[in-house]
């Protein structure tokens, strides 16, 4: 007889999702609100917690709700030791409740919901709905549940979060506290995906963690979602931005730059070349678009702002090569860039020949110049190891 024995793999957004409001990351408007609400027992009867996907929305719903039942809260934060904390993290405890609005946004759905919310808690001291997704109820079950925010039970307070505020009746915003969650920025996730790796012992060099932390736009989520998926695919090897290229689809920066370079200088028949290395490396044609723009729109940052590794995080390497490249065209002609590239986007969207469309709009790209109201001022490429140096030493 064989023996297996499995061990079951948590995904590492859930397993480090915060336990604590001190451990939300750059939501400090949110954070210092809902703790203050905590500490003096100030509480709502219904939250809307608005932003992108992966910014820490339901995350902070789940600390809130156990936050408001712990018998022993700390500074505005649940203890997370308590019987009541630990029903609620086991999902033990039946009095705070998590729903998913996509799948049960029915009129009969929000019915069962206000006839349940009259019942008392059973052990805790607020019975919380926690309500993903909410723009996707419907017109009449938003009707229905409007009696019960104007006339709450007292134990009661719903949780709701979105993408999309715009789309819920203004009758519901204005009977909810609304907080608004920003994207999260590079850095923040960097240090985050960096906290984890050290964590989890996951090999993985400042490349790519900075390449994942690019790609994740804002989403922390979806952050430690590629460092999961780079993780198991790994196989106990250093992780290197080449390996997160590869398993996203994205180009390496020499390639964008080269192409950068083969516009600007209106090469056509390099330009026919790339665009046929490209189509056989199988990589997305729409998504290397967005991120052509995205490379025009940080060299149009190198060419106009005096320290603009304030505003891109970058490799001193991947500087050079922005600096190299914009230092050949105005920051006239790479704004003309950066909107054509993003009416091409557009327009690939709809076009039945991606691959042809594609290479047709960029040949009419090609050599493009914009007339210079001044003449091209060379610019000077920084020495990157002398500003890292000194950043550390003015952290310090």
């Amino acid at each position: 007889m064989n023996f297996f024995i499995t061990m079951e793999h948590v995904a590492l957004y859930r397993q480090f999702r915060p336990k604590t409001f001190d451990e939300i990351v750059e939501q400090k408007a949110p954070v210092a609100a809902l703790k203050q609400s905590v500490r003096t027992g100030r509480i709502g009867h219904a939250y809307l917690f608005c932003g992108q996907r992966g910014t820490g929305k339901t995350s902070i719903a789940r600390v809130f709700s156990r936050a408001i039942n712990c018998e022993n809260p700390k500074d505005g934060n649940p203890c997370n030791e308590c019987p009541t904390c630990k029903g609620i993290l086991d999902g033990s405890l039946m009095d705070v409740i998590e729903i998913d609005a996509a799948s049960n946004r029915s009129i009969d759905n929000i019915r069962k919901i206000c006839e349940e919310v009259t019942y008392s808690p059973s052990k805790a001291s607020h019975k919380v709905y926690i309500i993903d997704e909410v723009h996707m109820i419907t017109t009449d079950a938003f009707n229905a549940l409007l009696k019960t925010l104007e006339e709450p039970p007292k134990h009661a307070v719903f949780l709701f979060a979105t993408t999309e505020p715009h789309q819920i009746p203004a009758t519901i915003l204005s009977r909810c506290q609304r907080f608004d969650f920003r994207r999260i920025s590079q850095e923040a996730i960097e240090g985050r995906l960096r906290y984890i790796s050290d964590q989890e012992k996951i090999d993985i060099d400042d490349d790519a963690l900075r390449l994942i932390a690019s790609l994740s736009d804002g989403a922390m989520r979806d952050a430690i979602s590629i460092l999961d998926q780079a993780a198991s695919a790994a196989d106990n090897k250093k992780i290197t931005a080449a390996d997160i290229e590869s398993m996203t689809g994205t180009v390496n920066t020499d390639f964008l730059a080269a192409m950068a370079e083969i516009l600007i200088e209106g090469r056509y028949d390099e330009l026919l070349i790339k665009c046929d290395e490209l189509a056989r490396s199988g990589r997305d044609t729409i998504q290397f678009t967005l991120d052509l723009a995205g490379f025009f729109r940080n060299l149009l940052i190198v060419r106009t702002v005096p320290e603009p590794w304030n505003l891109i995080p970058a490799s001193p390497a991947t500087y050079t090569k922005m600096y190299n490249v914009a230092n050949k065209t105005s920051s006239q002609t790479l704004v003309a860039f950066v909107s054509m590239l993003s009416k091409i986007v557009s327009d690939l969207k709809w076009s039945p020949s991606v691959r042809t469309s594609f290479e047709i709009s960029l040949l009419r790209l090609c050599g493009r110049k914009v007339k210079m109201e001044e003449p091209l001022t060379p610019l000077v490429i920084p020495d990157f190891a002398k500003k890292q140096a000194e950043a550390a030493k003015s952290v310090s």
